[in-house]
């Protein structure tokens, strides 16, 4: 365990028979996540899992229409990004592509795709004390699958909050080599007023640990490189997203509650 910078904590990690593993016990890194921190756990994934999840994933948005309609939260799906956020304000310019059905992607997409999901789903499980299984379920909580795709010339995701609960804590696992797949933009954070940027930190298999209700956003890619939706490059993340989409949004006005909420560290949040 290392201390990269205030606020920022390297854990070094692992994937052992499908499962992540931590140099300390899950009840520590939560801790260390709930004090507040950002914590990066190393080298989880090895570059060839992480490849053919980024293939698998172009080669299926490009038989699949781009999604233009309202987010129906039940398939999969990929949409272009480009508009400013009705309740946080959060402007937005990247790729996504969600898998609410991903259980019944096809093959060989599913298989390349679940081999990064399925550590993950069984990490956050562990860390938050839930057992959530893939698979949408009306009115309740469900896990989404989403790979995000920032293409370089100026892809980025405004400052934006969630709610503490369901979530607990937000996983991005980078997927991609920083400084040779792409050379800009990373995940920025404020704790007790103070700015983290994780940018140049997060490699390729690392995975970023936050409490959920954190201000976060993604910091623009370069404008020295020219756009293009169609270019791969670029930086590119898989999220594991747990919410009601029916539910209550977020609040309008960005939650400074966790300065207070955060009295002491001793032990993991309880589960949902």
């Amino acid at each position: 365990m290392k201390e990269l910078s205030k606020y920022l904590i390297a854990v070094d990690g692992g994937l052992k028979n499908g499962e992540i593993t931590t140099e300390v016990p899950y009840e520590e890194v939560m801790r260390l996540v709930n004090e507040p921190n950002i914590v990066i756990v190393k080298n989880i994934f090895p570059e060839e899992t992480l490849k053919n999840a980024i293939d698998a994933t172009l080669e299926w948005s490009k038989k699949v229409p781009l999604n233009e309609e309202q987010d129906d939260f039940v398939s999969n799906s990929h949409k272009r990004r480009l508009h400013i956020a009705k309740i946080q304000q959060a402007p937005q310019l990247f790729h996504d592509h969600t898998f609410d059905n991903l259980l019944n992607l096809e093959e060989p997409y599913k298989s390349a795709i679940l081999a990064i999901f399925d550590p993950i789903r069984k990490f956050w499980n562990g860390l938050t004390g839930n057992s959530e299984e893939f698979g949408h379920k009306k009115g309740q909580p469900y896990l989404h699958p989403q790979i995000t795709h920032y293409p370089m010339g100026g892809s980025f995701f405004g400052r934006h909050w969630h709610p503490l609960n369901p979530q607990k804590v937000g996983l991005i696992t980078a997927l991609n080599k920083y400084g040779r797949d792409y050379h800009s933009g990373g995940t920025g954070y404020v704790i007790n007023d103070t700015i983290i940027e994780t940018e140049g930190f997060q490699d390729i298999g690392d995975m970023i640990l936050f409490r959920y209700d954190l201000p976060h956003w993604v910091s623009p890619s370069s404008f020295a490189d020219r756009f293009s939706w169609d270019d791969p490059r670029g930086r590119w993340v898989a999220i594991l997203p747990f919410y009601d989409p029916w539910g209550t949004p977020a609040e309008k006005d960005e939650p400074q509650g966790w300065k207070t909420q955060i009295t002491t560290a001793t032990k993991a949040p309880a589960a949902v």
